[in-house]
């Protein structure tokens, strides 16, 4: 059985893939092949940033405080590959800033798309015990 809100998660990393498809042929057809690779770059990097924040955000909900202090201090990395993907592309595309930063913002866009799924989903009451 999955954990109570992983369908959530999910409906998120599927929202974020979806825009990561459209996205990068709208960047290549409205504006050049290296947007449309920058933005590409930029996609990949927020799904590994929220592979990353998953799989560190489970790990940290545990009783033990040393363990969520480890995985809270481990969770930098998330901020530590996103700094690196774009230190490394803005060297080597300076020109290519606004399409690698939509593509860093992707989970931002998969996290709306999932909280305006969710106002329109309809709840199921709990049943009293």
């Amino acid at each position: 059985m999955a954990a109570e809100g992983e369908d959530h998660l999910r409906w998120a990393t599927r929202f974020q893939v979806g825009l990561l498809a459209l996205g990068v042929p709208l960047w290549g057809l409205l504006r050049s092949g290296q947007a449309a690779l920058a933005f590409l770059v930029g996609g990949v990097t927020s799904l590994a940033f929220w592979a990353l924040h998953r799989y560190l955000t489970a790990r940290m909900l545990t009783p033990s405080v040393r363990r969520r202090w480890l995985y809270g201090f481990l969770s930098l990395g998330k901020l530590a590959l996103i700094a690196l993907v774009l230190r490394g592309m803005m060297d080597r595309y300076p020109a290519e800033a606004l399409p690698l930063a939509t593509g860093v913002l992707l989970f931002v866009g998969g996290i709306l798309l999932e909280a305006i799924r969710l106002a329109f989903h309809r709840v199921d009451p709990i049943p009293p015990a």
